[in-house]
């Protein structure tokens, strides 16, 4: 199985013609940042340290075409994804399926969407007034740290603030503000 390093190298062009910063590690398909500790600060960095960077980065080897219909494990075929993308990616014989799907890719949009089915999980999305107000209020910054944990990835044992967290914390300090609110008139 080929580098992180050397599919860099292959997919280069590909990536400049797609907007990708080099210097900023990140999932080929939905564009999630591998965090800042991959980014290369120097603007000068030389094209070793940015290729060192994408080799060290957290991102997984995905084929374009399925190892089961003869996808080779060489750069041309393998794409650098994160695990949630890598995992959602078509199992197929089709390159041009393939690309298709990492085209319509969207972090922005998927963690929308996940937004969304949590503020409805929380019963809190009817609240966006409520909410638009507490946006960078100290209190709810507040309560924010002091109520989200971090939590340890199963897939990758990396570590995160899921979705979920922080729509618990927001839905819980809401509710809270509400009662409290209650009480007083």
């Amino acid at each position: 199985m080929p580098s992180k390093a050397k599919i860099f190298k292959h997919w280069m062009n590909w990536l400049d013609l797609n907007g990708f910063d080099w210097g900023e590690p990140c999932c080929w398909s939905c564009r999630k940042s591998c965090g800042s500790e991959y980014d290369s600060k120097n603007p000068r960095a030389s094209l070793k340290e940015i290729i060192n960077n994408w080799n060290i980065a957290p991102l997984q080897r995905c084929h374009i075409i399925a190892k089961q219909f003869g996808g080779e494990d060489e750069p041309h075929n393998l794409f650098l994804m994160c695990s949630e993308c890598h995992d959602r990616a078509p199992n197929t014989k089709s390159r041009e399926a393939f690309l298709l799907w990492i085209s319509k890719q969207d972090y922005s949009a998927h963690l929308a969407e996940c937004i969304k089915k949590e503020l409805i999980t929380f019963e809190i999305q009817d609240k966006t007034k409520i909410m638009n107000e507490l946006i960078g209020s100290e209190n709810l910054i507040h309560a924010l740290s002091h109520d989200i944990g971090v939590h340890v990835n199963q897939k990758s044992g990396g570590t995160e603030i899921t979705v979920s967290s922080i729509i618990a914390a927001i839905s819980t300090y809401i509710k809270e503000r509400e009662h409290y609110n209650n009480k007083m008139h």
